[in-house]
């Protein structure tokens, strides 16, 4: 008998020292994370982030809230970051020079609104962008590749116990982190090793999303050759058609609901052809609200809004805000409801103010049977 209980001891101190958390649920068995990473989920309380811990205070993550994820993408804001760590949620530089915005707290806003707030966190590993492809689908530091590492942290955290949904929004390459984590949250539940649909966010966000170009993704023939970590399907496509396919997964499997609203057309939009001859663009488009920024567009310059859109995207859900098209519809925003973005799968519609004010904007729908988008 006291071996038994010295054996059920250990197995709990594994559990704890593996997994970083208190628990050890049987759904999630060959779950880990190493704690001591300086990239992994970072949590916001008390005007600091801190990283994934079983002794995070409900300050840093209260299990009775629902929770909001932010990935960030290539090239972190390296003036906004208090750790060195992440990407501060806060109003980008960028957006502050070219616009004369105020910077934002967007982290203290959404606490004040309930929410428990988690940064993806991988500062260091964001700057070579030839890598990030690699590193988000394939493989990081020798093993599983980021969005497999991420997605086994926030299931560890919130635990199977968890009832509040969870919202991801993702800016630049880190677009393609919120999906790439998304379909492996949706891959575990769909393989049994999570039972608990709470694990995979309801609303998936993408503000000005990095596609990809093969040629600027180092070792493109190799990687094409790869597979998706863990998962084990092929890549096998080109970056524009991998998206598509994996939100109309998540879209199918999970009925999520998803909004993207693109700017910079490096970043996005001259990867897809938006007159009905782009399979990949129209299998997005049919399973998510699409926005084109082009009230900005028209106004900043093309390569100057990537950022931009990013605020203007935080900035309409820490306020809640509706967006209204011409015929006094509502349109995407961050301040719609999942159940509205879902009635708009399909639909495209163009952002017209052209000064960065989220307050005064609105939402042109383009109906493109008879209008080109």
């Amino acid at each position: 008998m006291k071996k038994v209980a010295v054996i059920l001891i250990l197995i709990s101190v594994l559990c704890i020292f593996s997994f970083g958390v208190t628990s050890c649920d049987k759904a999630m068995k060959g779950f880990v994370y190493d704690p001591d990473t300086d990239y992994g989920v970072y949590w916001y309380g008390e005007g600091s982030y801190i990283r994934s811990s079983s002794k995070m205070s409900n300050e840093y993550y209260d299990p009775s809230k629902p929770t909001f994820v932010f990935c960030h993408g290539w090239e972190p804001d390296s003036d906004n970051t208090t750790n060195g760590y992440l990407e501060d949620l806060v109003t980008h530089k960028d957006t502050i020079a070219k616009t004369g915005a105020d910077k934002v707290n967007y982290a203290d806003a959404l606490k004040e609104q309930g929410y428990n707030v988690a940064c993806l966190g991988w500062f260091a590993y964001a700057k070579n962008l030839g890598d990030l492809f690699r590193y988000i689908w394939v493989d990081f530091d020798g093993g599983y590749a980021l969005s497999l590492r991420f997605a086994q942290e926030l299931c560890l955290v919130l635990g199977e116990s968890y009832e509040n949904d969870v919202r991801f929004v993702g800016h630049s390459y880190g677009s393609q982190l919120a999906v790439a984590t998304s379909y492996q949250l949706v891959k575990f539940k769909e393989k049994g090793e999570i039972s608990n649909q709470h694990l995979i966010p309801t609303r998936m966000t993408l503000a000005d999303p990095y596609i990809g170009q093969p040629y600027l993704i180092n070792g493109w023939a190799e990687l094409k050759e790869s597979n998706i970590s863990y998962i084990g399907e092929p890549i096998g496509r080109l970056p524009k058609k991998l998206i598509s396919d994996t939100v109309s997964y998540i879209v199918e499997k999970s009925d999520m609901a998803v909004d993207i609203y693109c700017g910079m057309s490096i970043a996005s939009t001259s990867h897809y052809k938006y007159d009905g001859s782009d399979r990949a663009f129209e299998q997005l488009s049919k399973n998510c609200a699409f926005v084109k920024s082009k009230g900005l567009k028209n106004y900043y310059g093309d390569t100057n809004i990537h950022n931009i859109v990013r605020d203007w995207v935080l900035m309409t859900i820490i306020h809640n805000l509706d967006m209204i098209d011409q015929n006094g519809n509502k349109a995407p925003s961050g301040g719609a409801s999942d159940e509205e973005i879902k009635l708009m799968r399909g639909k495209c519609f163009n952002q017209k103010n052209l000064k960065y004010n989220v307050f005064t904007d609105s939402m042109e729908f383009v109906d493109r049977d008879k209008t080109a988008f």
